[in-house]
This record gives structure tokens, sequence and C-alpha cells, in this order.
């Protein structure tokens, strides 16, 4: 195996980089896009609760307790709690698109090592096929067994790209719908705090 990534020379470097980057990325991003460490459901129950009840002091323990991005999203709520429903609207908006960019971050880069990868493989095998050629202009087709050596360690680089770009690509595709999955969920979480901010609004000016 030693041999056959040596054989496919310099171009295996960046070929190589290229795959470290891809598997730190996507352990990274498996760790971060765990819905259960999102979407704590203490916060769900606490929101659902928080219409019955004038002191918010709870909720925000509980999100301070349970930091990320749903959590993110419900301090900002809080901090506007008092503020007319459509500033705390924009608001909770506006936290969701800074909390959907964290969670699709890297993401890219991802997707660029899976279309990269296959493309420097194929530029290794050029390369070496240009190799191979100028040694058969210089001395001749000699022994086919040398020729048939020089071709297949030229498609090495190929077959790396491939085996590093097509895990690559699944891997960003699975990512990036979970990453939807989630973001979707805070949405409709991110809703519910609206809409349960509002009706206490809307009891408090009733009672005064």
């Amino acid at each position: 195996m030693w041999d056959m990534i040596l054989s496919g020379r310099y171009m295996m470097i960046p070929i190589g980089l290229a795959s470290l980057v891809g598997l730190t990325v996507i352990i990274e991003r498996f760790l971060v896009l765990r819905k259960s460490r999102i979407l704590f459901p203490e916060i769900s129950g606490a929101v659902n609760s928080m219409g019955a009840s004038d002191d918010l002091s709870v909720l925000r323990s509980i999100c301070e307790r349970h930091p990320g991005a749903f959590a993110n999203i419900v301090l900002a709520g809080l901090d506007h709690s008092e503020n007319d429903w459509i500033i705390i609207r924009d608001v909770l908006q506006e936290a969701g698109r800074q909390e959907a960019a964290r969670l699709t971050r890297r993401l890219g880069i991802l997707e660029t090592v899976a279309a990269v990868s296959p493309l420097l493989g194929l530029l290794g095998t050029v390369l070496g096929m240009i190799r191979v050629f100028a040694t058969i202009s210089n001395a001749g087709l000699g022994s086919p067994e040398v020729l048939s050596t020089g071709i297949s360690e030229a498609m090495i680089t190929t077959a790396a790209g491939l085996i590093i770009g097509i895990p690559a690509l699944v891997a960003y595709n699975w990512l990036n719908g979970r990453a939807d999955r989630i973001i979707f969920d805070l949405e409709y979480n991110s809703t519910k705090v609206l809409d349960t901010l509002r009706q206490r609004q809307q009891r408090n000016g009733a009672s005064q």
C-alpha cells in the first residue's frame, strides 16, 4: 500500500492533505450537528410553560445551563421580551440566521474537498502520462512491462482522488441534510417562542 502511495509521486501530497482536511471537517461537523446537543428537551418544555408564568428567570437559567443554538435564540427573545412583538420577531429571525450560519459552517470546505480531490487525481494521472510518453519518445517503446508499469503508476492518483472525493461528497450531502433538518426544527421552535411571548404580552396587557 505504501509503495502504491509513493508511486503516485508528489501529486499524492495535495491529495493527502485534502483527505486530512475532509476527515477533520467530517468529524467536527458530526460532533456539532447532534440534535440532542442543540434542541434540549428541557428548554422546549420551559418554553411551553413560559406563557403561564410571569417569571422568565427560570427559562433563562435553563438556557444558560444548556448553551447552544436553540438556547441562544431563546435568550435573544428573552432579552427583548418587553419590546413590541414585531421587534421580538426580527430579533429571533436574526438570531436564527446567525445560528444557521454556524451550523452550516465549514460544509463548503467539505464540498470543495469532494470536488477538488478527483481533479487532483486526474492532474496527477495527466502528469504521469506525460512522463510516460516523454520516456517513450526518448528511449522508444522498450519493454511492454515498463510501459504498463508507468501507466499503472499514473492511474494511482486518479484512484486516490476518487477514494477521497466520493466519501467526502456522501458526507457533505448527509451533513448538509442534517443541518437543514436542524435549522427547520429551530425555525419551528423559534415560532413557538415568539407566539408564547406575544401571548404573554397580550395577557399582561389585558390585566393592566
